[in-house]
């Protein structure tokens, strides 16, 4: 019995504690780490971060795209393929702080091009088939399309570099919180525009 309730007072104090060490690596994160955390996060598609950014529509796109798993796990992986980072310089003052930020990625910047004039030429030789009437086909084989401009702008090497700032903020409470743009992110995603939906 005293064995009992001194174990259970053990694990309790332990997990207190581990609460708290948590809790404090929460509050103590720095620029350096947020910035990080959601570099890698992004690179990664972790909810967490997706979920936190959910009101980017860059963000939304990769997070929520609809459609077939293979394909979007392809699109992702052809989106993040050629992606580094490197922190260049932090500057902080009070509770705002901006990260100068060097990213390569793949350069996106006409998939959206390649991919009207695909998705016209698909529709135009299947006007007069079910797949064209078939909204549910017709949304996959666009999206399908799409994937195959993403993949072969990743497949052909071009990468841009350019030089990004992120600002942040501390809220006081969690840490830093970075102020998302869909600017920020299209030179995350090496100028990618979406298709319209």
């Amino acid at each position: 019995m005293i064995v009992q309730y001194t174990a259970k007072t053990v694990i309790s104090i332990i997990i207190s504690i581990m609460m708290q060490m948590g809790v404090m690596n929460m509050i103590s994160t720095t620029p350096h780490e947020s910035v990080t955390d959601f570099m890698d996060g992004l690179k990664n598609r972790e909810t967490h971060v997706m979920e936190k950014y959910m009101d980017d529509s860059y963000v939304n796109f990769i997070a929520n795209v609809q459609g077939d798993k293979d394909t979007v796990a392809r699109m992702n992986e052809a989106l993040f393929r050629n992606f580094s980072y490197e922190v260049k310089e932090i500057i902080e003052k009070n509770d705002v702080a901006v990260a100068k930020v060097s990213i390569k990625s793949g350069d996106f910047s006409k998939v959206l091009s390649e991919y009207e004039k695909v998705s016209y030429q698909y529709v135009t030789d299947n006007l007069y088939t079910d797949d064209i009437a078939d909204k549910e086909k017709l949304n996959a084989q666009c999206l399908q399309l799409y994937v195959q401009q993403v993949e072969k702008a990743a497949e052909s090497g071009a990468v841009l570099e350019t030089i990004v700032f992120v600002p942040m903020v501390n809220d006081g409470y969690y840490g830093w919180n970075i102020i998302m743009t869909d600017d920020l992110m299209k030179n995350v995603l090496g100028n990618l525009q979406m298709p319209v939906s």
